[in-house]
């Protein structure tokens, strides 16, 4: 084989290659040259969800402004590609010179959270459920809690508010029963608009509704209730509304930890008007035209407005 034909094999080889990395990782971020010698960081997101990004520069050189320029940058992703930030070089005549590295997490870092937005149990309308709270081993429950219902029968699971599914997660859990083994449980999440998520928690695998990037809407079914059940015989549901963090707080020891996640506590649409979850307390479901219709797009409103005569 000549060298020039095996210099173009290589090249196809190692395009090939980083096409390959660039596909199967989440996220993927290159560093182009301009003619004018400025160069862009762009990235590409190949899952579904929001992301956030960290990308760290070192051995910068020739960059305008290299004294103020931070060396990490965060971001948080939400399209599936774009630029990210450009560097223009101090003397235009010559090449920037730079290495990166970056790092990446599932989820929107310290989101607005959007307070105006009203929730609806999820449940079946005019079903009357119990909530109760479960939290986290020495968390303050202000800081993470799940809402939990029981259920002697397989309740259809619907959604609490708009939302994208970015996960469909089976996960090893114990069984409160006198057996105390272990089962594999289901778990649905799914991201809001303003960058905060919620699980559904204790779906059976077989009987769900939704799929990854689906979108859904108030009242709409998300799955069934999974058989697992406690030694009461009864089955348990949990779910919680969240958004990542970075904050730095005190535990109920007055030890310093990172709040990895933080949960959002926010009004649910009841029978009895709208409200807050206290635990151990009884709940109608319902829901009216103006939650579901509050974060449609108009387009959707017609969409479900031609369902709902057609019906």
């Amino acid at each position: 084989m000549s060298k020039s034909l095996l210099l173009v094999f290589v090249l196809l080889l190692l395009f090939k290659v980083d096409k390959a990395v660039s596909q199967n990782q989440e996220i993927y971020v290159t560093k182009v040259k301009n003619q004018d010698n400025s160069v862009d960081f762009n990235y590409i997101k190949n899952a579904v969800g929001s992301y956030f990004l960290k990308v760290e520069l070192e051995n910068v050189e020739n960059v305008e402004g290299s004294a103020s320029l931070s060396a990490i940058h965060n971001f948080n992703l939400t399209a599936d590609s774009g630029t990210l930030f450009k560097l223009f070089p101090a003397d235009n005549r010559t090449e920037i010179f730079c290495s990166y590295n970056y790092s990446y997490q599932k989820g929107t870092i310290q989101p607005k959270v959007d307070e105006a937005i009203t929730y609806v149990l999820p449940f079946k309308k005019d079903k009357k459920v119990t909530i109760y709270e479960s939290g986290r081993f020495n968390i303050k429950t202000d800081i993470w809690k799940n809402y939990l219902a029981y259920s002697k029968t397989k309740d259809t699971i619907y959604g609490m508010r708009k939302v994208t599914v970015v996960d469909i997660v089976k996960f090893a859990a114990n069984t409160t029963d006198q057996t105390a083994t272990t089962v594999y449980r289901t778990k649905i999440i799914v991201e809001h608009a303003d960058g905060t998520n919620a699980s559904y928690i204790g779906l059976d695998p077989t009987l769900l509704f939704v799929k990854l990037n689906q979108t859904i809407y108030p009242q709409s079914p998300i799955g069934v209730m999974d058989d697992v059940i406690n030694y009461e015989k009864n089955r348990d549901f949990k779910f919680n509304i969240f958004y990542f963090s970075n904050e730095e707080l005190t535990d109920l020891k007055g030890k310093k930890y990172k709040v990895i996640e933080k949960s959002v506590m926010p009004n649910f649409l009841t029978k009895e008007g709208k409200q807050k979850l206290i635990t151990d307390q009884d709940y109608i479901a319902t829901c009216n035209d103006d939650v579901v219709f509050q974060e449609m797009t108009n387009e959707e409103k017609q969409v479900h407005n031609n369902s709902s005569n057609l019906n």
